[in-house]
C-alpha cells in the first residue's frame, strides 16, 4: 500500500483553499447580479417618441403625437429582486393618435401599469416589462379595451425603453359599425413601436 506523504497532504490543503478563496471571491459578485436598485425623480414620467400600436390580424395601425406615461417610483434608491416591481405608471397623457380609416383616436389607462427590471445589466442596457397594461381604445365608432403587457430593453446612458415584444391583446369584442371596417376583434395580437425616455431615471445592480 502506497503511503500518504505530508508532501500530498500539503497538496491537498493548498488545492481546497484555492478553491475555497475563489468561492469566496465568486460569492459577492453572483450576489451583487441578482437584484437591481432603480433610482429616479418623484413623479417619474416616460416620454413617448413615435409611438404606434398595430392590430397584426387586421393590419391597422394607431399612432400617436404624444403617449407619455407618468407614475411613481417605488422605493427609490432600494434594491430588490429582479422582476419585482420598479414603480407603477397610473397617468397616461396622449394626443394625436390617429387611424388611416378611423381617424382621430382616444387611448385612455384603466389601472395602473407596473414597470419592472427583469434581468441583469449589460453594459448600461437592462432587460425591462410592463405589466398590468389595460387601456381603452376609442376611434369613430369602434370602442374597444387591450390588456397584456410589453417586454423591452431600458438604457441606463440614454433614459431609453425600447420594446421588443408584446402579449398585448383585444381583450374584448369590438363595438361598433366601423369595427367590422377595420376588421378588429377580441384576440387579436396588438404589437408596439417607437420608445419611451424617462429622464432621471438610473438602474445599478444590485
Amino acid at each position: 500500500m502506497k503511503k500518504i506523504t505530508n508532501r500530498v497532504l500539503t497538496g491537498l490543503a493548498a488545492g481546497a483553499l484555492a478553491v475555497g478563496t475563489v468561492a469566496a471571491m465568486s460569492a459577492p459578485a453572483q450576489a451583487a447580479a441578482d437584484g437591481y436598485t432603480p433610482t429616479g425623480p418623484d413623479p417619474v414620467t416616460f416620454v413617448g417618441d413615435t409611438v404606434a400600436f398595430t392590430a397584426d390580424d387586421a393590419g391597422q395601425t394607431l399612432t400617436c403625437d404624444v403617449f407619455d406615461l407618468e407614475g411613481s417610483i417605488t422605493a427609490s434608491g432600494t434594491s430588490r429582486a429582479f422582476g419585482d416591481s420598479a414603480g407603477t405608471l397610473d397617468d397616461l397623457t396622449s394626443s394625436g393618435c390617429t387611424n388611416p380609416i378611423a381617424g382621430d383616436t382616444t387611448v385612455e389607462p384603466t389601472g395602473a401599469w407596473d414597470v419592472a427590471i427583469t434581468g441583469a445589466e449589460v453594459g448600461s442596457v437592462s432587460p425591462a416589462a410592463l405589466s398590468d397594461v389595460t387601456a381603452s381604445v376609442s376611434a369613430a365608432s369602434c370602442d374597444f379595451n387591450v390588456a397584456g403587457g410589453v417586454t423591452g430593453e431600458f438604457d441606463d446612458s440614454t433614459g431609453v425603453f425600447t420594446p421588443t415584444a408584446s402579449t398585448l391583446v383585444i381583450s374584448d369584442d369590438p363595438v361598433g359599425f366601423v369595427c367590422t371596417l377595420l376588421g378588429v376583434a377580441k384576440g387579436q395580437h396588438i404589437s408596439v413601436d417607437g420608445s419611451w425616455t424617462a429622464a432621471g431615471l438610473t438602474i445599478t445592480n444590485p
